[in-house]
């Protein structure tokens, strides 16, 4: 039998990660912390080493190629393409934006802060730019103009400290708008976009952030400062290759982004604004690595999206529905590389996993008015929103401005074909910063948190989706007692993922460098996965065993130390507008939810069954807490979902 041993000690310091994979052993070693990419000349001297680096995305490809060979457990395999519905789509979202415009400045007002908030006036013109290249919202040229010039003017008089963040969007509605004003109008704009000086004028360069912390600020700049050098609005061929260089070294061998705490949001983010570099038509110095590099992290996201098309929890601004439009554009580019090399298998299966994840968030955003979380709850009450940006108008408009590219980078004569996300049959590792593991077996998906940050999350699994049911069911993302987002009820009393608890800690309370895992994979199989997290914190070692079959999932979890088990489920009760029937028996719980009745069961015989007085809210609804309680130091659950009419 093929066995993947995986050690990972959780340190800001040390990490190691050693995979054995057939006959070939890959290992990475972190030292230092996200400082030491702050300067250039700090990176020279602690520098990752890397061994075999090039045979790990080999590695990633083959489990792609390999999942590809299943067979699709999605009902709905005729959803629509993708590209049919961009932009219909976004034109519904900037329409409804036109509402929010002050006549008299041209800004974009949020309609729930009742303010120009950060970025919002410029993803409108983005959004609004990229409709009206592809013949739409032509009527809205006399909206956009009115935005354009004081938009222009913050970035170029550095009004604002931002101005990374115009530039894309600027260009797109530039584009569009340019030959449907008088000539004086359009020369002051170009001047506008071409006379300011990028090291300055941008917050995330050398020169205005001289301890060298750029991120993924810097990605914006690089995908506008592109466009313009497409539009022969400058030349800034040393601009480029320098802040690409950096840009480079934030990046880990599964070609993933990591902005600080590695949210799993920004890893596409970032990837999304450096693949538009790529379209724009950069040819600098360093062009093939970066396209190596988003090559890798591209296949990496096709592991980790889910059966329902979502991308996964993980750190600030998960379960915005821009994170799906964002997945999308990164396929459409992707299938177009992958086709124009031949290989329309792999170029296929992103055009798939674009389709899939639009279709996951196409019920939020054609509803009235639009839902940018993945929850019902009345927009005005901003459930699941960041609490310091995010905020609804400009998260809506990047949606818009996302799809609106994704149609731009589309080949429609490329058809669809099987993804990963659908045909199951790996285990999907990240790096010791991202730290997650991605299961996927036949429609059914866990994703786990072995470090949480709990401003978002809670550590352990934090998250089971099946292929044709509701995402939020049994849980899409753990709950957080101090959460970072906008919650429209109290937040939980603490951490709360589906896993154990002993001697009063639980598992979704515990992080830091205490918090040590090392995994063991039994088997990665079509048929079956099955896999053993170890945990050790201070003295405590705890172990679940994970099984995923046509069973089910069984969660095994044992505690050496010998004291007793308890283990939490989240139940849902609503989405914010839908609302689910529980049910408690003796050995488990039943959740009845639209057409589906999720079980979660303890199999043990002397268990102890309860619902915890609490209620838990994460960004995607209201749970209460079921626990089992057991006085022995094993206990095993059993997970299953069923369509009610073929539950017994």
């Amino acid at each position: 039998m093929k066995q993947i041993i995986c050690w990972v000690k959780t340190s800001k310091f040390l990490g190691s990660f050693l995979e054995k994979l057939d006959d070939c052993i890959f290992m990475l070693i972190f030292i230092g912390s996200f400082n030491l990419f702050a300067n250039p000349e700090i990176l020279k001297r602690n520098e990752i080493i890397s061994i075999n680096k090039s045979e790990k995305m080999i590695s990633i490809e083959k489990k792609v190629r390999q999942s590809l060979k299943g067979k699709s457990y999605l009902n709905a395999k005729n959803i629509p393409p993708a590209s049919s519905r961009y932009l219909d789509i976004a034109e519904v979202i900037v329409r409804e934006a036109v509402s929010w415009q002050n006549p008299i400045s041209g800004r974009i007002i949020d309609p729930y802060v009742k303010r120009e908030t950060n970025t919002l006036t410029a993803r409108y013109l983005g959004a609004l730019g990229l409709l009206m290249l592809q013949g739409r919202c032509l009527d809205l040229a006399e909206s956009g103009a009115k935005a354009l010039t004081p938009t222009l003017e913050d970035l170029s008089f550095k009004k604002t400290n931002w101005g990374e963040f115009i530039v894309k969007e600027a260009c797109m509605a530039y584009m569009a708008l340019k030959d449907k004003v008088t000539p004086t109008v359009a020369t002051k704009w170009k001047q506008l976009l071409s006379n300011y000086n990028p090291e300055l004028a941008y917050s995330s360069t050398f020169t205005n952030r001289p301890n060298g912390n750029l991120y993924n600020f810097c990605t914006f700049a690089l995908a506008g400062e592109a466009i313009k050098k497409k539009l022969g609005l400058t030349n800034n061929k040393d601009f480029m290759n320098k802040y690409i260089k950096q840009q480079l070294t934030l990046f880990d061998e599964n070609g993933m982004y990591n902005d600080p705490h590695s949210p799993m949001t920004y890893d596409m983010v970032a990837r999304m604004n450096l693949t538009l570099v790529l379209w724009a038509g950069y040819k600098g110095k360093f062009q093939e690595k970066l396209s190596k590099v988003l090559k890798h992290g591209a296949l990496s996201q096709l592991l980790y999206q889910s059966p329902s098309g979502e991308c996964p929890f993980g750190g600030r601004s998960n379960q915005q529905n821009f994170n799906e439009a964002t997945f999308a554009l990164i396929c459409e580019f992707e299938a177009g590389r992958w086709a124009g090399k031949g290989d329309l298998t792999m170029a296929g299966a992103f055009k798939r996993a674009a389709a899939l994840a639009i279709n996951s968030i196409e019920k939020y955003l054609t509803a009235r008015p639009i839902y940018f979380t993945k929850n019902l709850f009345p927009p005005e009450t901003q459930h699941g929103r960041q609490k310091n940006y995010g905020f609804y108008g400009a998260y809506s408009l990047l949606i818009a401005g996302q799809l609106g590219f994704a149609a731009l980078l589309t080949n429609n004569k490329l058809k669809e074909g099987k993804c990963p996300a659908e045909c199951g049959g790996y285990i999907f590792i990240t790096t010791e910063k991202f730290h997650k593991v991605f299961a996927n077996y036949g429609g059914i998906q866990i994703e786990i948190d072995t470090n949480a940050d709990f401003d978002y999350d809670a550590t352990g699994l934090g998250r089971i989706h099946l292929a044709n049911c509701p995402s939020e069911l049994a849980l899409s993302a753990p709950i957080t007692a101090k959460p970072g987002y906008l919650t429209s009820v109290p937040p939980a009393v603490e951490n709360i993922s589906i896993g154990p608890g002993w001697d009063k800690l639980w598992l979704a309370n515990l992080n830091g460098d205490k918090l040590q895992s090392k995994f063991k994979i039994l088997e990665e199989k079509q048929d079956r996965i099955k896999f053993i997290i170890d945990y050790h914190y201070d003295s405590y070692h705890i172990s679940e065993l994970y099984d995923i079959s046509r069973e089910g999932l069984k969660v095994a979890v044992t505690q050496h130390n010998g004291t007793t088990l308890n283990f939490r489920v989240p139940l849902l009760t609503s989405n914010g507008k839908d609302t689910a029937g529980l049910e408690v028996s003796n050995n488990g719980f039943n959740v009845s939810f639209k057409d589906f009745i999720y079980q979660v069961r303890c199999l043990n015989s002397d268990v102890n069954t309860c619902l915890e007085n609490i209620e838990a809210p994460n960004r995607n609804g209201i749970y209460k807490i079921g626990r089992f309680s057991i006085k022995k130091n094993h206990m095993t659950i059993h997970i299953e979902v069923f369509n009610k009419d073929h539950h017994d």
